[in-house]
């Protein structure tokens, strides 16, 4: 199999719960070797629950493929150690907050001293300048602060938050981005790259911004249903709900012919329509629907040539055939936790799932070879560990 496009690239991360180390998971993934430094108390994703024999399973979920470095940051030998990291690295990439990184003394200007060449990647709560730069941010602040809470929900209710912290995963998605491009980039150079979890999901839903721009109201939440196109939602049949898009009036003639129904065809034959009577076809549709299951009216629209789908718990779709296939159940014997399952790569690469070698690592695991390969001798490794100024796990 060949190398990874990203294999030989060292990324140093400084990360915290979820949007840098999921930036670098996804880099460890294409191939880079990432080395997670952790305070010796260990990143704060690791006292987060569940536990697996002791074992963050959130903590798990964004941190496959590191290796684990834990050091007092404070500590003299330390920062010296961290120097010589950063004069090794091709990035580092952080989400501490404003001014943290400084205090470290691990800033954009003393790493660029130390490695000119670095890409040096911040993962911030509202970005590193502006009126916002200082504040604390998290996911469900985000959400609200973007306008995504405003227009999310059925209309009948309140304002409703993602489930997920969407915030985080775009964040570093678009993290591992820039940096893959700056990465590319031949001669490489020095750049700084910025990413907001707040801008990151104002960015996500351009649709939704795109009606506010053009009209020049607030969009109304629409529950399960689409803003642009009709019947586009969840259904409800006799023995549980599925999902079912309408994306051309082609699309609704076959709907209609396959449920026997010309007369919709004939009432609602342009989208426009469709989206202007938006409640009365559903509730014709949803009249409909209840008469039969799940599983036969997946057979009738599929058949038909229809995006039509389930409604699966997460144990269903991580257990469906497709998403097997595509190895997004990830499986692997932990040595504390076990038999561990976790989420895989949504890359493929020349047919291959993206996907690093390396377990999540216990904290400190790597912290005796890591600094032998820096140059500490040992009679100091075991000092630095006896003293609590670095951890071994």
């Amino acid at each position: 199999m060949p190398e990874p496009p990203l294999h030989g690239t060292v990324v140093v991360e400084l990360g915290n719960l979820i949007a840098a180390p999921y930036a670098a998971m996804l880099l460890a993934d294409l191939g880079c070797r990432v080395i997670k430094v952790e305070p010796p108390d260990g990143d704060l994703g690791r006292r987060f629950g569940p536990y697996v024999r002791g074992e963050s399973a959130f903590f798990m979920a964004v941190n496959r493929g590191k290796e684990s470095l834990a050091l007092d940051t404070k500590d003299w030998l330390s920062k010296r150690v961290l120097d010589n990291l950063v004069k090794k690295a091709d990035v580092v990439i952080h989400n501490l907050r404003h001014g943290a990184m400084d205090r470290l003394g691990l800033g954009e200007e003393r790493c660029r001293e130390l490695n000119p060449s670095l890409i040096y990647a911040v993962v911030s709560a509202f970005g590193s300048s502006g009126p916002y730069a200082e504040r604390a941010g998290i996911d469900i602040v985000f959400q609200g602060e973007s306008g995504m809470i405003s227009l999310t929900g059925d209309p009948k209710d309140g304002p409703r938050k993602t489930a997920t912290t969407i915030g985080d995963y775009v964040a570093g998605t678009n993290a591992a981005l820039a940096i893959s491009a700056a990465l590319a980039e031949s001669p490489r150079r020095g750049r700084r790259i910025d990413v907001s979890l707040r801008d990151g999901i104002m960015a996500a839903q351009s649709g939704w911004n795109a009606i506010a721009f053009a009209t020049h109201r607030q969009p109304e939440r629409t529950g399960t249903a689409s803003p642009f196109l009709a019947p586009n939602q969840v259904f409800e049949a006799a023995d549980g709900h599925f999902t079912l898009a309408v994306v051309s009036d082609r699309h609704f003639e076959l709907l209609a012919e396959v449920l026997e129904r010309p007369d919709l065809a004939q009432d609602y034959p342009t989208n426009e329509e469709r989206m202007a009577n938006q409640s009365s076809l559903t509730r014709k549709l949803q009249r409909i629907f209840k008469v039969e299951g799940v599983e036969h009216w997946i057979d009738v629209l599929d058949g038909a040539g229809l995006p039509v789908g389930r409604v699966l718990t997460l144990a269903e779709a991580f257990d469906d055939p497709q998403a097997r296939h595509h190895g997004m159940l990830v499986e692997f014997e932990h040595p504390r936790a076990g038999h561990v399952r976790t989420t895989g790569s949504p890359v493929r690469i020349d047919g291959s799932q993206a996907r690093a070698d390396l377990l999540p690592p216990t904290l400190g695991q790597h912290t005796r070879s890591i600094l032998g390969e820096l140059g500490v001798d040992d009679g100091t490794i075991e000092k630095m560990i006896e003293e609590g100024t670095a951890v071994e796990a």
